[in-house]
Parts: structure tokens; C-alpha cells; sequence
């Protein structure tokens, strides 16, 4: 029973009242712990989690039901709430969860905050720079690299000089020697970007990322590094890109691939996979990068992979930007750690 069916019943409200008075746990939305049954009833905790996605007035619905303690989680160097263009100008894309860490110094203010440093998601490489350039160098990994093993396919993974492993056998004697790959790869294209149009795209990144993906999807021939890490089944791939009309151009061309995912950057926010691809759109003669200059953003796409990260773009747009000074140097500190790789494609046409 739900909705009006719900209130039409007051046996069925005294009933779902009496639920949540002696429940230990009551899970609502912001929004939804000030509404219906939740309106008059107060808890002496509140969780707000990815509360740095949360505008202010939305986190302070739940903290208005007297509670003693509350604990606010996120990670206020992603995404900000969206919010309009009005809000924006004012600084209410700003959350209650950003505003308090930066005022808690010490314990003057009353709020603790506390640092989860410790991730279980991406390759150590992929980390060090996330570490670096957003975390203060305060990020760590908690998995050994053997546990992101790179599956075998056919696309040209540059591998790390003078660096190799051994596989433990099920018995316990040395097993197959592996090779390590770097996890970070750029690949470049000169293709301009579509001109006239509010949403950019770039048919030659798109037909790029579509022999990208390509390469992923085919198996390596059989050897001894690919036999060793082969995977029961093929690797999550996410297709990422900043731009709405890019992301229905990657899904025509990668109608084909139905293990491949297209979302934008914000939309797989919270989300991962084992490689993520990220198509910038942007190439053009005046070298503006548009939504690229979001350093939360970039932030985002880089933090979704377990495995590796695909970057295909215009590396004079991307580091010699018109953006903010900070921003074009992050780029060009991003791309001058990755390994360049070449991918040819066909000619694609103008359609």
C-alpha cells in the first residue's frame, strides 16, 4: 500500500506511524524526512550520505528533527549539487557538507571531520595522481596490484619496462611470468569538434573511441601473459564524455557493443567500472575547453576505473588551454603522466 491508498486508510497510517516510531533505522531522501509520515517524528541520529551532492536548505530538512548527533558523508572535491543558473550566481551550488570542512579547524567550530584515506577501487597508478592532485597526497590503495590484473585484448597497452611478476600456482610453486602495463593511456585526435551547435561533438573522437572499444573486446592471442590473466567474462566498460550530444553520437556508434556503457560524467558519479574511456570532444583553434575546465569533473571521470583509464582528446586543446590557469595545468600535468598511444581508424564520413 502506498501513496493516496495509504491515507485513505487511518488504520493503515496508525499502523506505518507505529512501524516508524519503533524502527532503529528510517531511510527517506532529504527532502522526504520533512514529508507524510515522516513530518512530526524526530531521531536523535542523522546520516546524510553523499551529502556534498545535497544543496544546503535539503541537508538542513533532516537536521531539523532534533537530533543530538549527525554525520554528514561525501567528498566535497567532486560533484557539486546542480543547481540553476540564479542559484549559481549566489553560491548555493556550495553544500552544507563543503561549508563545514572548510570551518572545521580544530574543535572551535564543533564539527569533526574525519578523512576516509584509504580506497579499494582503482590501480595504484591511476591513484597516485587522484592523490596528488586533489587529495593532498593523502589517498592511499588498499589492494595489491595483482588484484587488478590486466585482461588480455587487443588494445596496445604500453608495458612497464624492466617490470615483471610470478603467479602463484594453486600448489604453491612460481607459475607464469606477467608483464605489467601502464593503466593510464592517451590517445590523440586532431579531429575538429562540430562548430554552431550549444551541445559540441566530435565524430572523429567518436569513431576513435569506437575502435578503442573495439580493441578492448577482442582477445589477445593465446600466451603466457594473457593466459594468466584471463577473466571468466569480459571487462565492464564505460564510455564517458562531458557533453550530452557526444554521448548520442557514442551510443549510435556503439550500438554494437552491448557490454559498453555511454553516460555522461555526471551521471555515473558513485558508479565504476573495470576501464573507463573518456572522449573530451573538445578540438578547436582557439583552444577552449568548455565544461573541461571542471577540475571536479575531471576528478569524477578519473576515479571510475578499476583497471584503466582511456583518455581520447587534442592534447594542444586540452594543455594549452583558454581555461582558468589552474585548470590547463592540471591537464597538462595529467596528460605528461600518461603513455601516449597511437590508434589508426578509418576515415569516418561526414554523416
Amino acid at each position: 500500500m502506498a501513496g493516496q491508498e495509504l491515507y485513505d486508510s487511518h488504520a493503515a497510517v496508525r499502523k506505518a506511524k507505529g512501524m516508524i516510531k519503533h524502527a532503529r533505522l528510517v531511510f527517506a531522501t532529504c527532502i522526504g524526512a520533512g514529508l507524510g509520515l515522516l513530518r512530526g517524528e524526530e531521531f536523535d541520529i542523522v546520516v546524510i550520505d553523499e551529502a556534498s551532492q545535497q544543496t544546503e536548505p535539503a541537508s538542513l530538512v533532516p537536521l531539523t528533527k532534533r537530533c543530538r548527533k549527525a554525520v554528514l558523508v561525501g567528498d566535497h572535491v567532486q560533484l557539486r549539487p546542480t543547481v540553476g543558473q540564479l542559484a549559481l550566481s549566489l553560491d548555493l551550488d556550495i553544500s552544507l557538507f563543503e561549508r563545514l570542512w572548510g570551518a572545521a579547524v580544530g574543535n572551535r567550530s564543533g564539527v569533526k571531520k574525519v578523512m576516509l584515506d584509504t580506497q579499494y577501487r582503482m590501480h595504484d597508478e591511476m591513484c597516485r595522481f587522484i592523490s596528488d592532485e586533489f587529495y593532498e597526497g593523502k589517498l592511499r590503495t588498499g589492494i595489491k596490484a595483482e588484484e587488478r590484473d590486466m585482461f588480455p585484448s587487443m588494445f596496445p597497452w604500453p608495458v612497464v619496462e624492466d617490470s615483471h611478476y610470478r603467479v602463484e600456482t594453486h600448489d604453491g610453486r612460481k607459475g607464469l611470468e606477467i608483464r605489467r602495463h601502464h593503466r593510464m593511456v592517451f590517445v590523440d585526435c586532431a579531429t575538429p569538434e562540430d562548430l554552431g551547435q550549444k551541445s559540441k561533438c566530435n565524430r572523429g573522437q567518436a569513431a576513435l573511441c569506437g575502435k578503442v572499444c573495439d580493441l578492448l573486446n577482442k582477445h589477445a592471442p593465446k600466451s603466457k601473459a594473457s593466459l594468466s590473466s584471463a577473466q571468466a567474462s569480459k571487462p565492464s566498460i564505460a564510455v564517458l564524455t562531458p557533453y550530452t550530444r557526444q554521448a548520442d553520437l557514442l551510443r549510435q556508434t556503439l550500438s554494437s557493443h552491448k557490454l559498453v556503457e555511454v553516460c555522461s560524467i555526471d551521471g555515473f558519479q558513485g558508479r565504476e567500472a573495470d576501464i573507463v574511456v573518456f572522449v573530451t570532444v573538445r578540438c578547436n583553434q582557439n583552444c577552449e575547453i568548455g565544461f573541461l575546465k571542471d577540475m571536479r569533473r575531471l576528478n569524477v571521470a578519473m576515479t571510475r576505473a578499476r583497471i584503466g583509464v582511456i583518455i581520447i582528446g587534442h592534447m594542444p586543446t586540452l594543455t594549452t588551454g583558454t581555461a582558468d590557469q589552474g585548470s590547463t595545468a592540471t591537464w597538462k600535468r595529467l596528460i605528461d603522466g600518461m603513455k601516449v598511444v597511437k590508434i589508426d581508424v578509418e576515415a569516418h564520413g561526414d554523416e
